[in-house]
């Protein structure tokens, strides 16, 4: 950074006197030289070093003071005016506003030419400018060197922290911190600003070229830049943060300088978020393979299983218990996400999303787990402990919930739990029971539920009894006739039905339920009896057109499920 210090250092301004704001020349930054006379409007730019005859308030305390003030507003460096001819001495009031804001004021003889100033000052900012590209430069090369090292994007972090003068964040597209300079824990403050950004307003930087894609806030007494860090067709890998107060980052470089360090340190992450993406996906698709086994049951010889297992990170030594979960609301998410990605790759990452959560909740209650996505559904296995496997499914499912709707946060998932048994490598079972818990359980108690196998015992038989043809065509016989009615008149025969037997065939009951006048239901009741040919009097008949309707509804349920 090239500052006021070092203008008043030059051979050219040897005769200048400082008058005002002496102790803050080294603090202000100088990136232009120009003459300007009253008044001031837009004529100023921010670090500019201004120079003035004084000829446009000569003799006029008060239209200097008010040049001075508009000097200040405009952000500029410092004031050198050329005394002698037209300004002889700095008025009072004029002093007063400039110690009060910290603004050099320098007074120059009348016999310094303001284009020798000129001249040296640009000679120098030239010089200052070419070092600084070269600093830049040195500065990528070390980064990508780094990168290509295999360093921890921690390391990434301190090395540029240590040339801007700041702290250095690095963060997944999630907000988990991935690297960092120091050792403070920026989690809660990272968060804020991520929520705040999503609501800012764009400052000035983005008006730059280079700040194309930078956001800054101010919070908690620090200023916050945020750049993406962006691979092929604009996906966003993650995030990097410089914290700082702005004053402190402007004493090591210039603004220039410093947003050209910070797309060099996002160039160099996102290399880095390339490599452990390749090398995550590979795993990955290791894991996948060998989860997708485990559930279909095509297994190797326990000895190979266990080896195979291990090298993944896997130990199957514990005692595990299937979870599927099914994603009811997927593509809604994604219409309403205003995505540019496909459905499909849009689909992928957040399955891959789903996984890493899995994982941390998992460890958050120091439980291993094993998951892949099998047939548009998440699988895991989730190790439990001999007793309360229940609570610990349940624990696990509640945090994992939470975690997903920070990304997704009006996702609706449906679970199926497999029974806990404490036999080994009993995968294929554990996930054949929580496949059927959940295609029982949604048609049961509809979408978003959570469902454990042995809580299927009644629909489990029922699907038996409904296996037999015999008995399929003697209860569609009774079904059948209420299907169609309900389709021709939307009077929902079956539901009717079922609202009365859970309100055990009370008239005036059922109808306060169904929001129905009394005579209504009656009519609906007898309409039943007329199509099935059964009498609702008659116990016997009502057990088999509940019977009937239980099965055909799991039937149906088998068929339609996640369609």
């Amino acid at each position: 950074m090239f500052t006021l210090e070092q203008v008043m250092s030059l051979d050219i301004m040897k005769p200048a006197v400082v008058k005002t704001g002496a102790d803050q020349l080294e603090h202000r930054s100088v990136e232009w030289v120009s003459i300007t006379e009253a008044p001031v409007e837009n004529f100023v730019r921010k670090n500019e070093l201004v120079l003035t005859t004084g000829i446009g308030y000569a003799h006029d305390p008060n239209l200097f003071y008010e040049f001075v003030r508009d000097v200040i507003i405009s952000e500029a460096s410092g004031l050198a005016v050329a005394a002698g001819r037209y300004i002889y001495e700095l008025y009072d009031n004029a002093r007063e506003l400039a110690e009060k804001h910290g603004f050099p004021i320098i007074f120059l003889p009348w016999e310094v030419r303001f284009a020798d100033v000129t001249q040296a000052v640009t000679a120098k900012l030239t010089d200052a400018r070419q070092e600084e590209w070269q600093q830049t430069q040195r500065i990528q090369q070390e980064l990508l060197s780094l990168m290509l090292a295999g360093s921890h994007l921690s390391v990434l972090a301190e090395h540029v922290a240590a040339n801007i003068g700041g702290t250095v964040v690095i963060t997944d597209r999630a907000g988990r911190v991935k690297g960092q300079s120091g050792t403070e824990d920026w989690y809660t403050f990272i968060f804020k600003a991520r929520k705040e950004l999503e609501e800012a307003r764009e400052d000035e930087l983005l008006h730059d070229p280079l700040g194309s894609k930078v956001q800054t806030i101010a919070l908690e007494g620090m200023m916050v830049w945020q750049l993406p860090i962006i691979q092929a067709k604009e996906h966003v890998q993650g995030y990097l943060y410089a914290i700082s107060k702005e004053e402190k980052v402007m004493e090591a470089v210039t603004r220039q300088t410093f947003l050209i360090i910070l797309e060099h340190a996002v160039t160099a992450a996102a290399f880095w978020f390339l490599q452990e993406s390749t090398v995550q996906e590979t795993e990955a698709r290791l894991r996948d393979d060998f989860v997708t086994e485990l559930a279909e049951g095509t297994m190797e010889s326990k000895p190979k299983l266990s080896s195979r297992a291990a090298a993944l990170g896997y130990d199957l030594k514990g005692s595990y218990i299937a979870i599927v979960g099914y994603p009811e609301n997927m593509r809604e998410l994604y219409n309403g996400s205003h995505q540019t990605a496909t459905y499909e790759e849009w689909q992928k990452s957040m399955v891959h999303y789903m996984e890493e959560e899995v994982y941390y909740a998992g460890t958050a209650l120091d439980r291993r787990t094993m998951s892949t996505f099998l047939q548009d559904q998440l699988l895991v296995f989730l190790e439990v402990p001999e007793e309360g496997s229940r609570k610990t499914v349940n624990s696990f499912l509640d945090l994992l919930y939470r975690r997903l709707t920070n990304l997704l946060p009006n996702v609706e998932l449906s679970w199926g739990i497999g029974d806990h048994g404490s036999e080994p490598f009993a995968f294929h079972m554990r996930y054949k029971e929580a496949r059927q818990a959940l295609m029982l359980g949604v048609r049961r108690k509809g979408a978003g539920s959570r469902v454990f196998y042995s809580e299927t015992r009644v629909d489990r038989v029922l699907v038996k009894i409904g296996g037999d043809a015999e008995l399929r065509t003697l209860m569609d016989d009774y079904v059948i006739p209420l299907v169609h009615y309900d389709k021709q008149r939307s009077m929902d025969l079956i539901g009717t039905f079922n609202t009365y037997q859970r309100n055990q065939n009370k008239v005036t009951q059922t109808a306060r339920v169904l929001h129905l006048h009394r005579q209504s239901l009656l009519y609906r009741l007898r309409k039943i009896e007329s199509l099935t040919g059964l009498s609702l009097a008659n116990p016997d008949d009502v057990f088999l057109l509940d019977l009937s309707i239980r099965i055909w509804m799991i039937r149906e349920g088998q068929e339609n499920a996640f369609n």
